[in-house]
């Protein structure tokens, strides 16, 4: 074969190589991919029937450019905290008062007695106009206190980076704690894979925990020992999904819980037996969020929801 020949093929060879190549990288843009078969959307699970919609969205508070941290509902009045302040609300959006924080807090809860704040490793008592009165003493290194519980009393507090329940008396007393391990056997008790970790005393004075990790709500004495729990991991509406949902949650004077979850963003309504009984606000009245919101509730029933990345708090009153 002579040398012309040779370097002919080469050349014509080199040719087909390089429009292969810009074929390939043409075809590879994104707008010419195929479909992956694999791909997994949870579109499907965002939509809601309507007629399981039983709330709708009555008066907004919108607080600018806030860095807001937590809410709780007592005496009449809504308590927010956001960094480095106490605000004190009407349930108007009327603001009453608001006091310096001395650190960014984690959370807040409000009794007839007082108003406790979460800092990251330990609580602060205020009173009633929101004035210091004690500041608690750490618990401990790697704590993560991500909300609290008044109950006569006492003071429970959840504690995501070690995954256990303190026990407080109100004067700042720790009188105990509890993992959420069932016996001596048990490998995990509470499962806090991120720092979501919630819990609340009904007003049959029932202490319930969620086990986020686990999708569950799990019912304890104040000593620590579990009475009932129930659990439903789900994508579908009824139920929980994610590593660690519901984020956050409070309790009706019924006993019903209102949830709120992260990632696929919902409020909703369950039985304390677990059943779902409404949905207060479904993922298009999040679009485009990720944050769970957090929750408080009235004695009369209205549903307070913290929308943290809308800086406002949502009110949602059954439909008449």
């Amino acid at each position: 074969m002579n040398r012309k020949l040779i370097i002919s093929i080469l050349l014509v060879l080199a040719i087909i190589i390089v429009a292969l190549v810009v074929i390939d990288v043409l075809n590879s843009r994104p707008d010419k991919r195929p479909d992956n078969p694999y791909e997994y959307s949870v579109d499907q699970f965002k939509s809601v029937d309507s007629t399981l919609i039983k709330y709708t969205e009555t008066l907004d508070f919108t607080f600018g450019d806030l860095d807001l941290r937590g809410i709780a509902f007592a005496n009449d009045r809504l308590y927010l905290v956001e960094d480095n302040f106490l605000v004190i609300f009407s349930t108007e959006g009327k603001k009453l008062a608001k006091s310096p924080l001395p650190e960014s807090p984690t959370c807040v809860a409000a009794s007839s007695n007082g108003i406790y704040i979460g800092f990251a490793n330990h609580i602060a008592q205020y009173n009633l106009d929101g004035l210091q009165i004690k500041s608690w003493e750490s618990p401990g290194d790697s704590t993560l206190i991500t909300s609290l519980a008044v109950q006569d009393c006492y003071v429970f507090a959840a504690d995501a980076g070690k995954r256990r329940v303190l026990k407080y008396m109100t004067n700042g007393e720790l009188t105990g704690s509890f993992t959420g391990k069932r016996d001596s056997a048990d490998l995990h008790g509470f499962i806090i894979p991120s720092p979501y970790f919630d819990l609340a005393v009904n007003t049959f004075g029932e202490l319930w925990v969620v086990n986020p990790g686990q999708h569950a709500f799990e019912n304890y004495t104040f000593n620590g020992e579990l009475r009932g729990f129930w659990e439903k991991t789900a994508m579908t509406i009824d139920g929980f999904s994610g590593c660690c949902n519901p984020a956050h949650m409070a309790v009706l004077s019924d006993g019903s819980f209102v949830t709120a979850e992260k990632g696929m963003v919902r409020i909703k309504v369950h039985k304390a037996s677990g059943e779902l009984l409404s949905v207060v606000a479904p993922p298009e009245a999040f679009e485009g969020e990720t944050h769970a919101p957090d929750l408080a509730v009235s004695p009369a029933g209205d549903i307070y929801a913290l929308d943290f990345e809308r800086k406002m708090i949502r009110v949602f009153q059954l439909k008449k």
